[in-house]
């Protein structure tokens, strides 16, 4: 097996883990653009506490350097999916979390999946 399959593998394991329904909007010049409605995936939004703790299960904790959230999405499940800066995205089910967050960047260095840095907006 090479090392993209290996990526993809462990990608998929987390992404069936950690999933979550997530709203894509998607902007142009600060307004909806009628080009890209707006879209629900599944996908994992990383929010982490305010020291950069994120909870990985069975009591196992992670730091994040940074503390900033990221979104991932599966480039497979998903293939359609172009981010752009300030585009907005915001978990659909997650109870007493509402905000919705801005597209800093994306990075599609990985193989099987986007990774996109975001702000709060």
């Amino acid at each position: 097996m090479d090392w993209r399959a290996l990526e993809a593998a462990g990608d998929a394991i987390v992404l069936g883990a950690f999933a979550e329904p997530v709203r894509l909007s998607f902007l142009k010049n600060g307004v909806a653009d009628p080009a890209r409605p707006l879209q629900d995936i599944m996908a994992v939004l990383h929010h982490p506490a305010a020291d950069g703790a994120i909870s990985i299960g069975n009591g196992m904790i992670t730091m994040v350097s940074a503390s900033g959230a990221a979104l991932v999405i599966e480039r497979a499940a998903y293939p359609t999916v172009v981010l752009k800066t300030q585009d907005k995205v915001r978990a659909s089910n997650a109870t007493g979390l509402t905000a919705w967050y801005e597209v800093r960047s994306v990075s599609d260095r990985f193989s099987s999946i986007l990774v996109a840095e975001l702000n709060e907006a």
